[in-house]
Formats: C-alpha cells, sequence, structure tokens
C-alpha cells in the first residue's frame, strides 16, 4: 500500500528472477522521451521477487492533478496520466506526488541523427544522455511516465526487455502475481 498500488491503476513490474539488469527498459524510456528517463529501475520496493520500479501509477485519483495552476496533468481516453506541454515548471506536481515519480528536467538538446553520429562522431550515441547546458531562460519541465500513450505497441521499457522479465499490470494483477509466489 505504501507503494501506490492501492490507488493505482497500472503499474510497472520487474521480475527478479527473469531480470538481467540489462538497463535496456530505462535507455528505452530515455529514447522515447527525448533523452529523460521516466523511471528508475534500481530504485522501489521488491515483494516475492517481483520489483515494483519508481514509475508512475496512473493513480485514479492522482495527487499530481491537484494544485496544478496550467492544468498541464490531464488524464488521456486510455487512463494514462500525463504531462501536457504547457507545463510551467512550478513543481506543485512532484511535491504532491507521494511516490516520487516525477521529476523536474530541462529539456535534452538535440541529438544528431544516426548517420552524423556513425560517420562524424557526432554527439553522443544511441542510448548515450545527451550532454550541453540548458540556455539561461530555459526552466524545468516536469517530467513522468506517460506510458508510451502514443506509440504504438505500448510502452518502450517493456517492449525493450530482451528477457520479459519487465510488465504492466493492473494492482489486481499485481497481488496475484505475488500471492501465487509466496509460499
Amino acid at each position: 500500500m505504501q507503494q501506490g498500488l492501492g490507488e493505482a491503476t497500472d503499474v510497472l513490474l520487474i521480475d527478479k528472477s527473469l531480470c538481467v539488469n540489462c538497463d535496456n527498459c530505462e535507455v528505452a524510456c530515455a529514447e522515447t522521451h527525448d533523452g529523460t528517463s521516466r523511471l528508475n529501475r534500481k530504485a522501489g520496493a521488491v515483494f516475492a521477487e517481483i520489483h515494483v520500479p519508481t514509475s508512475c501509477r496512473h493513480c485514479e485519483d492522482p495527487h499530481c492533478m491537484k494544485d496544478c495552476p496550467p492544468d498541464a496533468i490531464r488524464r488521456a481516453p486510455g487512463g494514462e496520466v500525463f504531462i501536457g506541454d504547457n507545463c510551467i515548471g512550478c513543481g506543485n506536481c512532484e511535491r504532491n506526488c507521494p511516490y516520487g515519480v516525477i521529476q523536474m528536467a530541462y529539456k535534452p538538446p538535440p541529438k544528431p541523427g544516426f548517420w552524423s553520429w556513425m560517420l562524424f562522431g557526432a554527439g553522443p550515441g544511441p542510448g548515450q544522455k545527451a550532454g550541453g547546458k540548458a540556455s539561461k531562460d530555459e526552466i524545468k519541465k516536469a517530467v513522468k511516465c506517460d506510458m508510451c500513450k502514443d506509440l504504438a505497441g505500448g510502452p518502450a521499457c517493456v517492449r525493450a526487455c530482451p528477457t520479459g522479465a519487465a510488465v504492466r499490470l493492473s494492482p489486481e494483477a499485481f497481488v496475484d502475481v505475488v500471492s501465487a509466489r509466496l509460499p
């Protein structure tokens, strides 16, 4: 309950018995979201070898939506809670989220294309963080998991897992999975 499963509509789980610690899930998340990963695979609780990493639970009644001056946090038709482009960077959502899944981040500088990197060594390669500094007028904006709502095929973190260890489930299914593993 302390992990927010009671109010969650969706939760990312990693089966520790299948996970090989490759970090493909975090790299895929970062590559999908302009260089900023929206999950922390290493953080979070473990129950019966099922890890609940730090990633948005898409709560039924999201605390992060409360006190958002521009109403930038919304729910998509599929139930995904996401932060719109009209975020002003006030940080209220980060402070209001009891699960620590929202972070404030600068928009990373654009990465060069694959061929520029491959042929000329321009910028960071695939899966590497973009370097560079934010401009002095730029403000940090809130970022959080949006379950890759605009991508066909579902969340990038789940699709990138080579062993099938990463899954997104309803809290009810999580309870069933953990219960089945307990002696």
